[in-house]
């Protein structure tokens, strides 16, 4: 924290909420939270160095992914690309440390590997883990190329346009016919046959795409979910309480003075670049929000 703090930047931090999903990316996450006197303390320490932070209803990339669309935040830092199906236009990933980062764009994913949304879709449910065996059925290089029959921009349009009765309808011909071209691979696209993937969606995945997994990411509930609002205006952040954080260190973290003093001086930058981002803000102009336009604002008009 305080090396964010010297970063020309303004940090937000999002925590998963009470209704985040039972199952993320393949895992079952229920029986596992982080032990809540750590996630108070962390929550203790970003008030103290003065960022803002708030706990999404649900899942907190859905949220960010929320407040990128509103223009509220320019990138999205989370190891879980998924956030890209959610809406996110921008993540970025950490990597050998804090020195290299990779950064993933909605528009550089589009333009250069001639994926949509939809395509995202189909790729994420054909290579996701089981959620029994934590397995992945599909290997990931199959899915990207079963892309190009189109699967996955059909399902996203029907997903978004039918009624659920008349969506799993839908369904039940379409998986058929992505197993027919798993088994057939008519224009080649595959590079071979894959006949026991097909016989392992036609005989055992009986709900093959889930709609509650489909639900989770064309309608995440968000703050923005049942007409609600994003729980701030803009993001901001202020100087560091330095007299908090001496407190903390030496109170929760048992710190003695020598060692809080020299933690601190870190702390005393960060207070000096936070106080020229404020003039930087005061002098501005100010400038209108965007408003939501949210990729799966269509999506979520569906009662799944």
């Amino acid at each position: 924290l305080s090396t964010i703090s010297r970063m020309l930047l303004h940090p937000y931090f999002v925590f998963d909420g009470p209704d985040c999903p039972q199952i993320k990316r393949g895992k079952d996450v229920l029986g596992w939270s982080p032990p809540l006197l750590l996630v108070q303390r962390f929550q203790e320490l970003l008030t103290a160095f003065g960022f803002d932070w708030h706990v999404a209803p649900g899942e907190a990339e859905a949220e960010l992914s929320c407040h990128q669309s509103c223009g509220f935040i320019d990138a999205m830092v989370t190891p879980y690309n998924d956030a890209l199906l959610f809406g996110a236009t921008c993540v970025l990933h950490s990597i050998r440390g804090d020195e290299d980062v990779e950064v993933y764009s909605a528009e550089a994913i589009e333009n250069s590997a001639a994926l949509e949304w939809g395509d995202l879709l189909l790729i994420t449910l054909m290579s996701s883990a089981d959620s029994d065996t934590g397995c992945r059925w599909c290997d990931t290089d199959v899915a990207c190329r079963l892309v190009d029959y189109g699967f996955g921009r059909t399902l996203l349009e029907a997903a978004i346009s039918l009624q659920f009765i008349e969506f799993m309808e839908f369904v039940t011909k379409w998986r058929d016919n992505v197993c027919e071209v798993l088994r057939t691979d008519p224009q080649h696209f595959l590079g071979c046959r894959y006949h026991e993937l097909a016989r392992i969606i036609k005989e055992e995945c009986f709900e093959f795409p889930d709609p509650a997994i489909l639900a989770m990411y064309l309608s995440p509930l968000t703050s923005w979910s049942d007409d609600g609002h994003s729980p701030i205006t803009c993001v901001m952040s202020r100087q560091p309480n330095l007299t908090a954080l001496a407190a903390f260190c030496s109170q929760c973290l048992g710190w003695p003075p020598d060692t809080v003093q020299s933690a601190l001086m870190d702390a005393c930058a960060g207070a000096a670049m936070r106080a020229l981002l404020q003039v930087s803000f005061a002098i501005m102009p100010n400038m209108p929000i965007p408003s939501h336009h949210s990729p799966y604002a269509a999506a979520g008009q569906r009662q799944w």
